[in-house]
């Protein structure tokens, strides 16, 4: 089945400015918003409910800056690992679920000792040396 495509063309200034509008209307929603709901939630918990104003009140541009660390964060914390967090007691747990536990350790546990591992098999600059001079001893006495 064939489908009517549309091509939007830019040109001229009208083009330029319907693409300024987009950007301003893109960073209006999603930055300047949340950061000005951030600022007012912040300016909330600050007056309401400390005693003493122990919270300095923030303005327009630290609340943007409260969302971006927020919204920095989650995107850190939110990739594509899955992790599981189970908040019961060892012995509520049953057989099986006991059982898929230490195995996911084990499998933790082979790939924290293969990354120690491969520490350990670093060389110092002196023992690289040692080992260079005594291979090419060795090829000078097979040579000959």
């Amino acid at each position: 089945m064939k489908r009517k495509t549309r091509i939007i063309q830019i040109s001229g200034i009208r083009g330029l400015l319907m693409i300024a509008f987009i950007g301003i209307c893109l960073a209006a929603g999603f930055i300047v918003f949340p950061g000005y709901l951030a600022m007012h939630i912040w300016n909330y918990i600050a007056s309401y409910n400390f005693v003493g104003n122990s919270l300095p009140f923030i303005s327009i541009y630290q609340g943007i800056m409260l969302w971006s660390i927020f919204a920095i964060a989650c995107y850190m914390v939110n990739d594509k690992k899955k992790y599981l967090v189970a908040l019961k007691n060892s012995s509520e747990l049953t057989e099986e679920e006991l059982k898929k536990l230490m195995d996911r350790i084990k499998i933790q546990a082979q790939s924290a000792n293969s990354a120690v591992l491969k520490s350990s098999e670093i060389k110092t600059f002196e023992e690289k040396e040692k080992t260079n001079n005594s291979t090419e001893v060795k090829q000078e006495e097979v040579k000959k």
